[in-house]
């Protein structure tokens, strides 16, 4: 009797999931991930090459034009570190909801690591740099220039690789907090960087707030 009443509620419970994942997380997505690209490629057509400040700039202000203030304004103090997957980064927040986030994201001097297995589909655009990528079995790395789109879909894993100085614009879409422990495990069990952590948590509790009362989700 244990094991049917334990076999009914999973069944309810994965039910659930395959209801609220199929049918309504979709329908919360605010971003287009064609028409992201697309800002992407018109800002890296007008800005210098070199001018990476002015290139988060322009994208932002862009971002801001079509999506409004579902888009945080640019600056330049409120990034952070980020150690996920034995990669150590920086990142500025854009966006951060249940459902998506957005964010600047790269290193000066490059890393390397693991991509996490994410329920969420990930898709970073290439503005500096370069970026590489290892599927399991191809002894030949995806190299992703400025302008390439590289799409990670929910359940992949690569590894990767910013050899010198790379940044991207990262958006991804699924189950965020599930991908919380990725962003954080590195940082409360290998380089006990407290601050970094209370950083990253406050800027993403922000965001995600100042989302929820918005009313996207």
């Amino acid at each position: 009797m244990n094991y049917f009443k334990l076999s009914i509620i999973l069944g309810v419970v994965l039910s659930a999931y395959y209801y609220l994942d199929t049918y309504v997380l979709p329908t919360l997505y605010i971003f287009d991930p064609e028409v992201v690209h697309g800002i992407v490629k018109d800002s890296l057509a007008i800005v210098p090459p070199g001018n990476t400040t002015a290139l988060f700039y322009d994208i932002n202000t862009r971002l801001r034009n079509v999506y409004g203030d579902n888009v945080n304004p640019y600056n330049t103090h409120d990034w952070m570190f980020n150690n996920a997957g034995n990669a150590m980064g920086s990142m500025f927040i854009q966006h951060a909801s249940i459902s998506e986030y957005l964010i600047f994201f790269g290193t000066a001097i490059g890393t390397e690591g693991h991509s996490g297995v994410h329920p969420a589909n990930d898709y970073f655009f290439i503005l500096k740099g370069e970026q590489w990528a290892h599927d399991l079995g191809d002894p030949v790395p995806i190299i992703y220039k400025p302008g390439d789109l590289h799409t990670l879909k929910r359940g992949s894993v690569q590894q990767y690789s910013m050899p010198t100085t790379c940044f991207a614009l990262e958006l991804a879409q699924g189950w965020i907090p599930a991908m919380l422990p990725f962003g954080l495990a590195d940082t409360l069990f290998s380089t006990l960087d407290l601050g970094t952590f209370a950083r990253t948590a406050y800027f993403t509790g922000k965001a995600m707030i100042e989302s929820a009362l918005r009313g996207k989700f």
